[in-house]
């Protein structure tokens, strides 16, 4: 399991960080790991998915009473163990509708710019508020 997985943390209970090489700058595999995650009848009891493809993470939330968190572990390794060979199913659930629609530096400009924007109305919405 070293091999394809890692824990990065666990220290608060039903809930794990994982170190998976696959997802770093893969956008879709993070995509189909975090589907297959939330959506597997074997991954019955993972209420939260959230990968980050810069740090190669992914973030699970479980609850206790359908796993321990060695079955969560053997769970995440069947599925990127899945992923990496090519077996696993497409099928509508793993399918978001921002993949490949939006290119990563328009989706990075669309976000930084609504992100400056809100930022700039917030800011003056305030100083108008405080102002008088």
């Amino acid at each position: 399991m070293q091999d394809i997985i890692s824990v990065v943390h666990n220290k608060v209970p039903n809930r794990l960080r994982l170190y998976v090489p696959m997802l770093r700058h893969k956008q879709t595999y993070a995509e189909m790991l975090k589907q297959t995650l939330l959506h597997h009848s074997e991954a019955k009891g993972i209420y939260h998915a959230e990968a980050n493809i810069i740090t190669g993470t992914i973030l699970i939330k479980y609850h206790p009473a359908f796993h321990s968190e060695a079955q969560i572990l053997d769970v995440v390794h069947k599925a990127v163990r899945s992923i990496q060979d090519g077996k696993i199913e497409i099928s509508l659930k793993h399918k978001n509708p921002r993949l490949g629609k939006m290119k990563p530096a328009a989706f990075f400009t669309r976000e930084l710019l609504v992100g400056i924007g809100g930022n700039i109305i917030a800011g003056v919405l305030l100083a108008f508020m405080l102002g008088g």
